[in-house]
């Protein structure tokens, strides 16, 4: 009899806990909104001048507006140009690229175009930064993650410590809630201390979330370039970028939102060229 008593007490409050569980359960799946769209997205895109000197091209997003992700293109002095500064500015509301020459300098024209992707803030929209230590090592990568529960939607990245492009930016990775920033010396190095600054632009999952990539061919050819287009019905969102090789003689020329449904990553090899291969990544974030 005690042990049937004893049974039957242990089986309500197994039901009890069973019952406390399922609220719970049901609780968080009410509290847990269902994922939206980015309304409002725009690319916006700023060209400076054509010349030969080092430059800074920023472009701002509208009024209302933040910047989900963004990126750089050179055209002119392919291989002799390197982006080391690729990122949004502090706030979030506009991008900025930094154009520098190598260390031999090019009589030839060229000019920076950034491109930015502004809406209006998403939900848990923040812009996480980090740096790496200052050190003088032959390459060198710095990765930052998102607040639990969110997504990166974008990344920017920069080589701090040159005044020329002895140092080149060759990884802007987008890896799910996190990103990566790489970079390394250029062809003969670079005697001083340096460092790599990543920043991820961070946000709660919008709909239609999709992280896509493509590969350039994996060769010795002069230039690489590749581009990675959404699935139907939805938008670039972010754009990531990354050099696989080189050693230090390749240098990303573009690295953008060419449309508002595709990413274009392009490199060049340096002016004395890379024996090896190499190929360039890009990196597209998507959603509805």
């Amino acid at each position: 009899m005690q042990a049937r008593a004893t049974r039957g007490r242990l089986t309500r409050v197994a039901l009890a806990a069973g019952m406390l569980l399922s609220a719970a359960a049901v609780s968080q799946l009410a509290l847990a909104a269902p994922a939206t769209a980015v309304t409002g997205l725009t690319r916006q895109t700023s060209t400076g001048p054509s010349n030969s000197a080092a430059k800074t091209q920023n472009k701002a997003c509208p009024a209302g507006t933040v910047a989900l992700g963004g990126g750089g293109l050179v055209t002119g002095a392919a291989g002799q140009v390197g982006m080391d500064f690729m990122l949004p500015l502090t706030g979030g509301t506009a991008w900025s690229v930094t154009g520098r020459e190598d260390t031999t300098g090019t009589a030839s024209n060229w000019s920076l175009t950034t491109t930015v992707l502004c809406a209006p803030a998403p939900a848990g929209y923040a812009i996480v930064s980090g740096s790496s230590a200052w050190a003088s090592p032959s390459t060198n990568w710095h990765q930052v993650s998102c607040p639990l529960g969110q997504v990166a939607l974008g990344v920017g990245g920069a080589v701090n410590g040159a005044s020329i492009s002895e140092l080149l930016l060759q990884d802007l990775r987008i890896d799910g809630s996190s990103v990566t920033v790489g970079g390394s010396e250029a062809e003969g190095g670079f005697a001083a201390t340096w460092q790599v600054q990543a920043r991820a632009i961070c946000a709660d999952q919008p709909a239609g979330y999709e992280r896509l990539l493509a590969d350039s061919a994996y060769s010795s050819a002069g230039t690489q370039s590749v581009s990675v287009r959404c699935s139907p019905g939805r938008t670039v969102h972010g754009v990531g970028a990354e050099v696989v090789g080189g050693e230090g003689q390749v240098r990303l020329t573009a690295a953008h939102a060419s449309s508002t449904t595709e990413v274009t990553v392009r490199a060049a090899e340096d002016e004395t060229g890379y024996t090896g291969n190499w190929k360039v990544r890009a990196f597209a974030i998507c959603a509805n």
